[in-house]
């Protein structure tokens, strides 16, 4: 397992006790509209229930979730998954931590973590294109727009809506040198 070390933030596997902290922060209508899979209103049921799915994909390879922490505290959550032809970066970060940064330094480590231990070599991400503070995250990290967008799904929305299209290429990362892993 990784565990990833940023300034001031802690990377982790997301774990069955963390579920009621999920459950609190991801009953937030505006995590549900901009993400694909948290329903609003979002439950403790429903936290338990990504948690075991979340761990079983990260068990097979399948997605690498972490539960971002400041302080001992979940603060947002942001990771990779592996799809057929592509590796895939999402995140959300909770109210409360919104516009002080956690976010970019969140994705970064997360793209960090891609490009190292996953040996991705190109990462894509999306936003709604009704959300243009996501996109910001994502340039700042590196990521940069393809032209192209897509409908996608949110539970959240009750359907699909447009999004833009990103991608991230090794080559044009820079990791930041306070990232660290340990086992």
């Amino acid at each position: 397992m990784t565990v990833i070390h940023t300034k001031r933030l802690l990377l982790r596997r997301i774990e069955t006790t963390d579920a009621p902290a999920f459950a609190r922060a991801c009953n937030d209508e505006l995590i549900a509209r901009n993400t694909g899979r948290i329903p609003h209103p979002y439950t403790l049921d429903d936290a338990i229930s990504f948690v075991a799915l979340i761990g079983d994909a990260f068990d097979k390879g399948e997605e690498y979730a972490f539960a971002v922490t400041e302080n001992d505290r979940l603060v947002a959550c942001c990771g990779v998954s592996i799809k057929p032809a592509h590796v895939e970066l999402g995140y959300w970060v909770g109210a409360q931590q919104r516009g002080r940064g956690v976010a970019t330094e969140a994705v970064r480590a997360v793209a960090h973590f891609a490009f190292e231990k996953l040996g991705a070599a190109i990462l894509q991400a999306g936003h709604f294109t009704d959300n243009p503070a996501s996109g910001r995250v994502l340039e700042k990290t590196g990521f940069r727009y393809t032209g192209e967008t897509a409908m996608q799904f949110s539970l959240g929305r009750g359907g699909e809506a447009e999004s833009f299209r990103l991608t991230l290429r090794r080559e044009d990362f820079s990791a930041p040198d306070h990232i660290r892993f340990s086992p």
